[in-house]
């Protein structure tokens, strides 16, 4: 019985919790209604292609990723929105808030107590005097048994207004067990009504909790909207800094390659005497350090790989390589920007940006609470009814006197004399709101320089593809022309690494521009709001919402 009543309560607040939430979500666009906490999924990677080639660029740790399940970006999506912890934490701080509302939404109804209790008592006289009586002959001992029983049974309800309405009926009855039985029984029907006439009076003051409790519901679904367009660029940029780890690691492999080549042929001159020692020495730590810059690059790809799983949800134990497909999609779809201008987008930001309308909504909130902390400076003035219903005394128990009932008219005056708490109260209202006015102004320009930054990213980043391009075709001509010098004797070896090192450099950063430029026209979208994500962390960006 215990545990069925215990799993009811649990469905009950999931069913007022649920209900809170979705009474509210139309109010916020993009709002999911994907928000169970209690679910479980189990992680199954067991539908992913497996990957069964060996990387000879990344050394030792090639053979880890024979095996291993090969991740699409939207199979990563997927699996962070249903696994991530991250993703779970904010789903249980939404559920929570939805939660304490429910009780706020509580107080305004009527509330009933049932309460019952019974007592056996029992008195003898001591020890002493009963062997005072066994030596003089007067063996008698008295003693007396009773049991007491007190049953209440009461409703109570708050009124919007800020007066309360309160019935209670107790009964109270009493046998003797030994002497002469007898019973005796009273009982008693209270009713009252109480209304505050000055202060704590009207809906705006006594409300004021229940008000703020639906509100930062509300700020809390803003929230958690924000938070699912944050988590995706998160991710996503996440996924594609791996694949941009991975592609340095390739890259420089392919030069520590072509160096040691050079070094192969420049040993080779060496014992023919064609060249110095001292530059077969220099080339020999141009091999060192490229070999270094590998290494450590292989390191970085398989550390942001652990941090990515650990982001997604998976464990530190999976084993998952990215789809190299991925950096060929965003490679196609080449360095377009987004159709809109600088202006444009900054007056679409201030529109759309949830945080934006809840802070604004709080310089609202701050405001309200002005008029409460003034109402408490006010005197207290309260009017009470009461009727009081007797015991009939006439040996039926249970049963009322309403003839001869008790009414009772009356007000209760508190003088503010001292108001110390309350003057401090209204002052930090006065301060509270100044502060969130210019919380208001402080988000307005963050939210206009996050698209400012954005867009001037998209710009670097677009400006940097160009010269990267133009980089690596003046290297790839230089490092021809040095192997061609070098093989015909006529080379320089410090124009050979540099040419060399510069190359690997050229084609690291036109990778890294690519990724960018993604990541950053990403965020552009997210930060000007028009970035829509659907349960499974799917995007679509643009001026129109998806349908």
């Amino acid at each position: 019985m215990l545990g069925c009543s215990v799993s009811k309560q649990k469905t009950s607040a999931d069913d007022e919790s649920y209900y809170a939430i979705a009474d509210k979500s139309d109010m916020v666009p993009g709002m999911t209604s994907q928000v169970v906490v209690d679910e479980v999924r189990e992680i199954n990677l067991d539908s992913f292609e497996v990957n069964n080639e060996s990387f000879e660029f990344l050394d030792n740790e090639a053979n880890s990723e024979i095996g291993a399940s090969i991740l699409s970006l939207d199979a990563a999506l997927g699996l962070a929105f249903s696994h991530s912890k991250d993703y779970q934490n904010q789903k249980e701080l939404l559920y929570l808030e939805a939660l304490a509302l429910t009780f706020d939404r509580y107080r305004y109804t009527p509330t009933f107590s049932a309460r019952g209790s019974g007592d056996y008592q029992w008195d003898a006289e001591d020890q002493f005097v009963q062997d005072m009586q066994s030596l003089t002959g007067m063996d008698r001992t008295n003693y007396s048994e009773s049991t007491f029983s007190n049953t209440s049974l009461g409703a109570q309800y708050f009124l919007k207004s800020g007066g309360s309405i309160a019935v209670n009926l107790t009964n109270n009855f009493t046998r003797f067990l030994s002497g002469d039985i007898s019973e005796f029984g009273t009982s008693a029907l209270i009713g009252s009504i109480t209304q505050p006439l000055l202060r704590d009076f009207g809906a705006d003051i006594e409300t004021e909790v229940l008000m703020q409790a639906e509100r930062d519901l509300l700020y809390r679904l803003r929230d958690f909207t924000r938070f699912r367009k944050l988590f995706t660029v998160r991710v996503a940029s996440d996924y594609y800094s791996v694949l941009l780890n991975r592609e340095t690691a390739r890259n420089n492999f392919a030069g520590l390659n072509a160096t040691n080549l050079s070094l192969e042929r420049e040993q080779a001159f060496q014992v023919e005497g064609l060249t110095t020692l001292l530059e077969v020495g220099r080339l020999e730590q141009s091999a060192l350090q490229a070999d270094l810059r590998w290494t450590s690059s292989i390191t970085r790809y398989k550390r942001s790989l652990d941090n990515l799983k650990i982001l997604i949800g998976l464990t530190a134990d999976e084993n998952i390589v990215l789809d190299d497909n991925e950096m060929e999609l965003i490679t196609e779809t080449g360095m377009d920007s987004p159709d809109l201008s600088l202006e444009q987008a900054t007056d679409m930001a201030i529109q759309t940006r949830l945080d934006l309308y809840s802070s604004l909504d709080r310089v609202q909130d701050s405001a309200r609470r002005i008029e409460v902390a003034a109402n408490q400076l006010s005197p207290g003035l309260d009017l009470s009814l009461v009727a009081a219903v007797p015991d009939a005394n006439n040996g039926n128990i249970g049963e009322l006197d309403f003839e001869n009932a008790i009414y009772t008219a009356g007000l209760d005056i508190d003088l503010p004399v001292d108001t110390k708490f309350e003057r401090n109260s209204y002052r930090r209202a006065l301060i509270d709101y100044d502060s969130s006015s210019r919380n208001y102004l402080l988000t307005l320009d963050s939210v206009k320089l996050d698209v400012v930054d954005t867009w001037r990213r998209m710009n670097e980043a677009r400006k940097s593809y160009d010269i990267s391009v133009t980089s690596v075709q003046i290297n790839e001509r230089r490092v021809e022309e040095a192997q061609l010098r070098a093989e015909l004797g006529l080379g320089d070896i410090q124009d050979t690494v540099d040419s060399q090192n510069d190359l690997t450099a050229a084609r690291t950063e036109l990778v890294s521009s690519i990724v960018e430029h993604n990541i950053a026209k990403l965020e552009f979208w997210r930060d000007v709001g028009l970035l829509y994500v659907d349960d499974s962390g799917q995007w679509e960006e643009g001026i129109n919402e998806p349908q």
